[in-house]
């Protein structure tokens, strides 16, 4: 340090130097931080280097020439007849509609009239063909994984307001017109189809159907805005709308939900029949012989094996199981050796994997034993459980918006059989309009849709549990859940086939026991002697002893009279209990 420095640092204290040492430990960091800044510049460029590599930009044009319309409608059509000729493929889908739809589904409303509707619309055999029975519900299922795109087509009779609705082939669906400032809300689908007449002459058809949400405030100013669709042929159908299922959606299309999963089959199936031609190659051969004599041994040996049947019948023929071979010295016979020649079936299970990892089941839902255990046989892994659970919300989530669309119509319609019930109420909404429900007080509009539980529980503890939730264990504190919905529930764990109609018939038997139960309360208040009456008088206040109404002349033996007031006492107290759990209930029983 300069002797100016030194005395400039005395003076100041030491500031001076410490000074210095700050901006020197400044100057590295900023080295540092320009070393760092630099080598993030560097990587920066390689992330954009690596954007648009080859590898890069093949996919994207893939995925570009894939999913356009076209493109989809080739996916789709793939994924169909993958799904009936692949074994891995069909054994997903399968899997996925036997968890969602085997067991059935529960479906009732609180109010009994709407129920009268809904059940209405569920037992109609047009809309059984479609939607509500179960076969037709396992076969929507079905074409969801496989189409990713369900389309469902409402007829409405506007003067009753029953609805009907039907499945449309998503392969005639070739457009949708959204709402240009909103892509995510559809206003029309656009359907090219062929309807072949009785005399087999083909007819080209283009139409337009409105979303089932879409209810603009004026059809001809917004068929005039919308005059552009003439240019593409069609006419738009106002009265049957259309509601659009997507899954694995990209864009406004859904894609096949096992899109990724084909080629992974597909590449199993190869391994296997390559496979199956290497055993079939190397099965030509069973055994290898060793001769001496040179072509002459190998020439005479030949002719020893082979077989005769050119000359017309079989004078040679082959020896049978468990013969014996004798040879001189010099002659071989060794069975043919493969081990090593060939690989392992089991070499494939990564690609079986690939495949499986696409529907979200384990390897043993597959028939590979090995990988599983009784654990893995009696149970369901949390991941697959929820998959299916979130399958169930999405069907609940569909039935509900078609059930509120029957009730819409059930009250709007002129005989509609709910008119009485309720009123709809449009709401403005820019240019279109919001259709809504107002119900009646006291009208009930909820509908439940239960699904018995994915996984098999014991059956005698969900009972129990369900007795421990509607006594509260045996305690008199409190009320529990209400009876019906703990009858109902029992009724579903056990597995019913037809929940709804022994309810029905529970609920007949309640009121039955309950106006029963009132009746017996009453004979006996008749019946019980009055406490301030004379011993010697009988229930009806006579002094002779004789006979009562309904009362036997054996009650005044006094052993009898005691029998007879235990019973009355025992009767009285299994009134006041029914009594009691009615009202925990809440039910009224008149």
């Amino acid at each position: 340090m300069a002797l100016a420095e030194q005395l400039a640092d005395r003076l100041t204290g030491g500031k001076l130097t410490e000074q210095a040492a700050t901006i020197a430990a400044l100057q590295e960091t900023n080295r540092e931080t320009a070393v760092s800044l630099a080598f993030v510049q560097e990587s920066m460029q390689r992330l954009e280097q690596a954007l648009f590599s080859p590898e890069w930009r093949v996919l994207t044009m893939q995925g570009d020439r894939e999913f356009t319309r076209a493109g989809l409608i080739a996916i789709t059509e793939i994924a169909r007849i993958m799904r009936i000729k692949n074994p891995l493929v069909k054994r997903g889908v399968k899997i996925q509609r036997l968890y969602v739809w085997a067991q059935g589904v529960s479906i009732a409303a609180a109010d009994p009239a709407i129920n009268e509707v809904i059940q209405a619309f569920l037992d109609d055999e047009r809309n059984q063909a479609d939607l509500t029975s179960h076969q037709a519900r396992g076969d929507r299922e079905v074409d969801l994984q496989s189409d990713g795109n369900l389309f469902f087509r409402f007829f409405i009779n506007q003067r009753n307001g029953r609805v009907r609705v039907r499945a449309i082939d998503p392969l005639e669906i070739d457009d949708i017109i959204t709402n240009p400032e909103d892509k995510r809300e559809p206003w029309f689908y656009r359907r090219s189809y062929s309807q072949t007449a009785l005399d087999g002459t083909t007819t080209a058809h283009t139409e337009y159907y409105p979303d089932w949400r879409f209810v603009p405030r004026s059809r001809v100013g917004f068929t005039n805005r919308t005059a552009t669709m003439g240019a593409m042929g069609g006419r738009i159908i106002w009265d049957t709308p259309v509601m659009h299922v997507p899954v694995n959606r990209l864009g406004k299309w859904g894609i096949c939900e096992y899109y990724d999963a084909n080629d992974w089959a597909l590449a199993y199936k190869n391994f296997l029949e390559q496979l199956a031609s290497v055993w079939a190659a190397l099965a030509r051969w069973a055994a290898k012989l060793t001769v001496q004599g040179g072509k002459r041994g190998v020439a005479a040996a030949k002719t020893k094996l082979n077989t005769t049947l050119a000359s017309g019948s079989e004078t040679n023929p082959p020896p049978t199981t468990g013969s014996m071979f004798i040879a001189s010295e010099g002659t071989d016979l060794q069975p043919f050796r493969t081990a090593g020649a060939t690989m392992s079936a089991d070499d494939g299970r990564r690609l079986q994997l690939m495949a499986a990892m696409a529907f979200g089941f384990p390897e043993t839902f597959w028939g590979d034993a090995k990988a599983g255990s009784l654990a893995t046989a009696k149970s369901l892994d949390r991941p697959t459980e929820l998959q299916i659970v979130d399958r169930q919300t999405l069907w609940r989530d569909i039935h509900q918006s078609i059930f509120q669309l029957v009730l819409l119509w059930a009250v709007k319609a002129p005989e509609g059989p709910l008119r009485g019930l309720g009123r709809v109420v449009r709401e403005p909404d820019g240019d279109q309009v919001i259709e809504r429900v107002v119900w009646n007080e006291g009208v009930d509009p909820n509908i439940v849709i239960s699904f018995p539980p994915v996984i098999e529980h014991d059956i005698k503890e969900t009972i129990g549990a369900l007795v421990d939730a509607q006594t509260l264990s045996g305690r008199s504190e409190g009320d529990g859940i209400p009876l019906e919905t703990a009858v109902h529930q029992m009724l579903v764990a056990l597995g019913l086939e037809d929940v709804d109609a022994v309810m029905d018939i529970w609920r007949e038997g309640q009121d039955e026991r309950a106006a029963r139960a009132e009746q017996m309360a009453a004979q006996m208040a008749q019946a019980a002697p009055d406490p301030g009456q004379n011993p010697d008088q009988n229930a009806n206040g006579g002094a002779d002893g004789n006979v009562g109404d309904g009362i036997d002349n054996n009650l005044a033996d006094p052993a009898m009279e005691a029998v007879w007031q235990r019973q009355v006492t025992a009767v009285t107290e299994l009134l006041s209990d029914l009594r009691e759990a009615m009202g925990q209930n809440g039910g009224n029983h008149e």
